[in-house]
């Protein structure tokens, strides 16, 4: 098969053997990884070797680290240390009731005394010494390594700080202005951890069984509940957020109130397939909030407490009504995602790599995918992503979309998941059916489901495909090819069935917007004859592409106006500035009511490689000549190179601007509907 389908000029550029470029030196590089690891059979196995080979040998820059925690004691150094002193409002308690001396000797019976005083008259300044001694006692025995004594003494504290928080007797008293109310949130947050992790370690903490905290003189008796959308799914473990440190991922999205923020990992059905929906392995944000039955008047001696450990969602739920009061949670939704990424396959792209090099490989895996349950009162916002790349490189910007609230509530993120070898026209055949087989499923898993709306983002390649998506082809693609219909064209008929599909389709139905960064619309003179070269040896088509489009070229060479969209070898040829097909894609139709925004890479200080080029300014890879298209609604270029334009705050930011815009754009049209009176102007405080 001839790789230069599309040719150029001989003049063209001769830098482009150097890193014109790195380009086809990385695909050389993923070749030789993929021949190291046995690539006749890519398996995921295979690519799983590779990457964990190829992350034993190079910095890690995305996924999590290890925090360091603090360590027990040794043997000889417990003789020299002692436990952290109380703040000086406690020191006050303790003098207070004349028992500052006694809690050197004996603290355990301090604190036993001062619980009996905050019984019989309930003070904040009582519940919040009690709470903070026994966190100070019972961090102490952790280091120490007197694990049941520190579990009584951190449920001791959990208790009382319960009380100071939710005790009704003591509304008029609390105070959210005082350091101490902010004090107390954080000794609940740390005792209920303590709890956990010692939980955790004996093995107890399991869902469905009541588990049993003994506090120096009561007993909490709780089960795990998680409520909400993720009731039904099976947790494989919990990780503490707090032990584990994101790498690669420029905001840490938190908020602040009580819990404890956990990683869980869904239960992994098969390392082989990939599950309906979710790729195996998710993590979920969830945050542990124990609710206990007290508060309400005296606690017994003795007696048993039951309260209720709830896992919640925080993007699903972010307060909690409790005692007629609305209490923020305490949350963390960027580390579970981060630590998703410790998996060496993803943080390595070598999963990437295998599925542009293989599509064989790549079709295992090829679907739409998402991070949460389906919600049908969402907008599906369908993320594509480019050239040798893959769902991951969207992370940054999920990361940041999705801990704004109005987002949140409003859309939810779905991605596609495709082979990048193959020529960008094939990749839209296969997500408009993707998504069509997708709509189909939760129409017969929600009955009179409809989709209401769709936004396409895309990068680089990927917006291609998100153009294709949203155009009516009419003839005028099929016409690049032929004037003949496809019913006259001689061969197999399921071939002929996919070819006719893949450049004759009417466009998705109800999208709204679609938004491209860096796309090269007009093509990239980085595919060049050389990387183009460099691709058709490296990559492997499916076989209907690769064997069966070419015995239709050749089989109806008479009818054909140009054969290159049916034999195009890669998707680096389909790149090629002479690609037939992109004139017709400039102006095709798009569907009604869709509107384009397009974010552009243009680099101020481009390389010495990029500036003796004949591209011009752009962003490395797509000039900003190609890039730039007539029916965007909203058009804004960006100092980036390629690979990490969408990845940029400020395209994140103008994504979140056009999302949010669309928000109040469906909101208007709701107004209207249930108004038709004209709407009066909103004035904006700042």
């Amino acid at each position: 098969m001839n790789s230069a389908v599309f040719s150029q000029s001989n003049s063209e550029f001769p830098a482009a053997t150097l890193g014109r470029h790195r380009y086809a030196f990385c695909l050389l590089i993923g070749v030789l990884l993929f021949s190291l690891s046995a690539c006749a059979t890519s398996s995921l196995q295979t690519a799983r070797r590779t990457a964990t080979l190829l992350s034993l040998t190079t910095r890690k820059t995305l996924g999590t680290r290890p925090v360091k925690r603090q360590q027990r004691l040794g043997v000889l150094c417990r003789p020299f240390a002692k436990p952290e002193s109380p703040s000086e409002r406690t020191e006050q308690v303790l003098r207070s009731y004349g028992v500052h001396e006694k809690y050197a000797k004996d603290p355990d019976q301090t604190i036993r005394t001062l619980q009996a005083q905050a019984e019989q008259r309930p003070r904040l300044e009582t519940f919040h010494a009690v709470a903070e001694l026994a966190f100070i006692q019972g961090h102490w025995s952790r280091l120490t390594g007197k694990t049941e004594r520190a579990s009584q003494l951190f449920a001791t504290a959990l208790l009382s700080s319960y009380r100071f928080l939710f005790d009704p007797h003591l509304d008029i008293s609390r105070n959210a202005y005082d350091p101490q109310f902010r004090s107390i949130a954080d000794i609940y947050n740390k005792s209920l951890e303590e709890s956990l992790r010692i939980l955790e370690e004996q093995g107890s903490l399991k869902r469905g069984e009541v588990i049993r905290l003994k506090s120096l003189d009561n007993e909490i008796a709780f089960q795990i509940d998680i409520p909400g959308r993720w009731r039904d799914e099976s947790i494989e473990k919990f990780v503490f957020a707090r032990d584990r440190q994101p790498i690669g991922m420029t905001n840490l999205h938190r908020t602040f109130g009580l819990g404890v923020p956990l990683i869980g990992v869904r239960e992994r059905t098969s390392e082989e397939t990939m599950e309906e929906h979710y790729p195996p392995g998710l993590t979920l944000s969830l945050t542990a909030f124990l609710d206990l039955q007290c508060g309400l008047g005296k606690t017994p001696a003795g007696g048993e407490i039951p309260g209720k450990l709830m896992l919640l969602d925080p993007l699903e739920q972010n307060l909690v009504s409790l005692r007629d009061r609305v209490v923020p949670l305490e949350s963390d939704i960027t580390t579970p995602m981060a630590y998703y990424m410790d998996d060496p396959l993803l943080q390595t792209n070598v999963l990437a790599t295998f599925a542009l090099l293989n599509a064989n490989f790549a079709s295992q895996f090829q679907s739409i995918y998402m991070l949460e349950p389906f919600n049908p009162d969402k907008i599906p916002v369908v993320m594509i992503h480019g050239l040798w790349s893959s769902p991951v490189t969207w992370l940054q910007m999920v990361n940041d979309l999705r801990a704004d609230r109005d987002i949140h509530e409003q859309y939810q993120f779905w991605f596609c998941l495709y082979p990048t070898g193959q020529p960008f026209w094939e990749s839209a055949r296969q997500v408009r059916e993707d998504l069509a087989n997708l709509d189909r499923k939760l129409a017969e898993q929600h009955p009179g489901y409809q989709r209401r709306g769709m936004i396409l983002i895309g990068h680089s390649m990927g917006g291609l495909v998100a153009r294709m998506l949203t155009i009516h082809s009419r003839n005028e693609l099929w016409r690049v090819v032929s004037d003949h219909p496809i019913e006259s064209f001689e061969g197999n008929p399921e071939t002929l069935k996919r070819i006719q599909s893949t450049f004759q389709f009417e466009p998705l139905p109800n999208v709204d917007r679609v938004i491209t960064i860096g796309t090269p619309h007009r093509g990239s003179s980085y595919a060049s004859n050389t990387a183009r070269w460099v691709g058709d040896k490296l990559i492997t088509l499916p076989k209907v592409v690769a064997n069966d489009y070419t015995k239709i070229a050749m089989a109806n060479n008479h009818r054909l106006n140009n054969s290159a969209p049916l034999i195009v070898a890669t998707s680096l040829d389909s790149l090629s500035p002479k690609n037939p097909l992109f004139p017709q894609l400039l102006i095709a139709e798009a569907a009604q009511g869709v509107e384009y925004h397009n974010i552009i890479g243009n680099l101020q200080k481009q390389s010495l490689v990029n500036r003796l080029s004949s591209q011009g300014p752009g962003d490395g890879v797509v000039s900003v000549e190609s890039a730039r298209v007539a029916y965007a609604k909203s058009e804004i270029e960006i100092d980036e190179e390629h690979s990490r334009l969408h990845q940029n705050p400020h395209a994140i930011f103008e994504v979140r601007r056009i999302l949010l815009a669309d928000i109040e754009k469906r909101l208007s049209r709701v107004r209207i509907a249930d108004d038709p009176r004209p709407l009066e102007p909103i004035i904006n405080l700042r």
